[in-house]
C-alpha cells in the first residue's frame, strides 16, 4: 500500500568537505545519494509504503555516521532537512522544515558562515599575519 501523502527530505552538506556513501531509508524506501560536495544538497520526494522512522548513513574521511529521524506513515506528509556538518566535528542535524521560515539555502548559508568556515579561518590567519608585520 502506497500512501497519498507526499514526503520531502532534503539532505544537505552544510560543511566544507565532501561526504561519501550517503544513504537514506524512510517510509519503506531506500535512497542512495552517494557523494555530496560542500554546500550541495539533494531533495527526495516520495510517498510512504509503510510506517516507521527514517535513517541516514554517511561517511566522512572513512568514519561512518548515522542518525535516526522522523516518522513516516502513508497518511501524513512531512518535510525534513538533514544537515551533514563537519566544521567543528562530524555530526548530523535534523530540521523540521515545516517549523521554520528559512529555506534550505538560507540554512546552509548561515551554517557555513560559522566561526569554523574556511572564510573565517582565512580572515583570522590574515589578521594574525598583519599583526605580526606591524610589530
Amino acid at each position: 500500500m502506497v500512501g497519498c501523502s507526499r514526503n520531502e527530505i532534503t539532505v544537505a552538506n552544510s560543511g566544507t568537505n565532501v561526504w561519501q556513501k550517503v544513504e537514506v531509508s524512510a517510509g519503506g524506501h531506500r535512497f542512495t545519494i552517494g557523494k555530496l560536495e560542500a554546500g550541495e544538497f539533494k531533495t527526495i520526494l516520495f510517498r510512504s509504503k509503510q510506517e516507521g522512522g527514517g535513517l541516514i548513513t554517511a561517511e566522512f574521511n572513512g568514519e561512518k555516521a548515522e542518525q535516526e529521524f522522523g516518522y513516516y506513515t502513508p497518511n501524513l506528509s512531512s518535510n525534513d532537512a538533514i544537515l551533514l556538518n563537519n566544521n567543528a566535528h562530524n555530526d548530523i542535524e535534523i530540521i523540521n522544515m515545516e517549523a521554520t521560515v528559512n529555506t534550505i539555502d538560507e540554512i546552509i548559508t548561515e551554517k557555513r558562515k560559522g566561526k569554523h568556515s574556511s572564510a573565517f579561518k582565512n580572515l583570522r590567519v590574515l589578521g594574525e599575519e598583519l599583526k605580526a608585520e606591524g610589530k
